[in-house]
């Protein structure tokens, strides 16, 4: 495995050569706690295992010494600071270097939905996010579709639909939900259309009565099949402009190869600001948009 640099200078990670469990989980997690803050912060003192996990410091001495055995030499104490600090020779035993985790993490701390008590992190740095506006569902509506979806029913709502000017009752069978990006959907077989559809919940504005549903949700192809989308730098771009995209983008071989259920092509195009040919503006280009022209009409959107 390539070696893995970061922002502590010229230590080198690694994930070969895991470790076996250590035993109890209060101890795992806890050694876990140790690696996390080395690899990410660089250091790590015996308070702040004691704080996060509300141990004696007894017990975290306990803990460090376990580490400093089976990761040997990943960990040295700086005893100007007291602190324990990642050696140059540092490799990862009980994790991987994953930047999406931690990044997530900082993300989530960021905005307020995950407390700092659930979170390793410790250090952040200055971090804002842009965030969309909130499309909050109502509670009797998400419990009505979750609970028709656990016991195969349908449901009578009352939809606003944007290609309609009024809302309109019709009787749905939701079999799943979906997160677009910015909207929850009910993935559905809709009675009126005859046809398998998402209704946006924000926009299911009363739930009318129950009944049992004979609808087969194996029969909605679009939901239970994928397609490969495959995504490219736009041919104008310069040869360094094309390798920063590819870079960017974590492509291989110049490509992007994104496998998405057929229903949910048309969100993630959009997104991306893909989905009509030409140049958008974007320095990618959708490279078999041709081969799903049907999952990107305008009417199938509801």
């Amino acid at each position: 495995m390539d070696k893995l640099s970061n922002s502590l200078g010229s230590v080198s990670y690694k994930t070969k050569n895991r470790q076996p469990k250590l035993g109890s989980w209060g101890q795992d997690r806890r050694v876990e706690f140790i690696e996390f803050r080395l690899l990410w912060e660089g250091k790590i003192n015996r308070g702040e295992l004691a704080d996060f996990f509300d141990v004696s410091i007894q017990q975290v001495s306990l803990d460090f010494a376990k580490y400093m055995k089976v990761a040997e030499g990943n960990m040295e104490y700086d005893r100007r600071e007291k602190v324990y600090r990642a050696t140059q020779q540092f490799e990862p035993r009980f994790m991987a270097p994953d930047t999406q985790t931690f990044l997530n993490q900082l993300a989530n701390l960021t905005t307020g939905t995950l407390s700092p008590s659930l979170s390793f992190i410790g250090s952040r740095p200055p971090c804002d996010i842009v965030t969309l506006p909130t499309r909050r569902v109502r509670t009797d509506v998400l419990l009505s579709v979750l609970w028709a979806i656990r016991d195969i029913s349908e449901i009578e709502v009352t939809y606003q639909s944007m290609r309609r000017p009024s809302a309109t009752r019709r009787w749905i069978v939701p079999h799943s939900l979906a997160f677009d990006g910015a909207r929850w959907h009910a993935r559905a077989w809709c009675h009126e259309s005859k046809m398998f559809r998402d209704f946006v919940l924000t926009r299911i504005k009363e739930i009318h009565k129950w009944r049992i549903s004979k609808v087969d949700a194996t029969k909605d192809s679009e939901w239970h099949t994928y397609a490969v989308v495959k995504i490219e730098p736009r041919s104008d771009l310069t040869v360094d402009q094309k390798d920063s995209v590819i870079q960017d983008f974590g492509m291989l071989n110049g490509r992007l190869c994104k496998t998405i259920r057929r229903a949910l092509v048309q969100y993630f195009v959009r997104h991306l600001q893909i989905e009509g040919p030409g140049n958008t503006g974007q320095p990618i280009v959708w490279a078999n948009r041709e081969e799903f022209r049907d999952l990107v009409d305008p009417d199938r959107l509801y």
